[in-house]
């Protein structure tokens, strides 16, 4: 897998895209749920799944 460690929040990513902290959560809770990624903590991300995260993207 590959490692993403993201540069910000959810609040902050949420408030970049112009969406709610919730749907940020959930969209993340979705992609784990779904095994696509796996989270070390709480700003580092495993993507498990690459070739389903890039379908995701299509």
């Amino acid at each position: 897998g590959r490692q993403l460690c993201l540069p910000m929040s959810r609040q902050d990513i949420a408030d970049y895209l112009g969406l709610t902290i919730e749907t940020v959560s959930r969209a993340v809770t979705k992609l784990k749920a779904r095994s696509v990624i796996a989270l070390r903590a709480a700003r580092t991300i495993d993507i498990v799944r690459l070739d389903a995260l890039r379908s995701l993207c299509d």
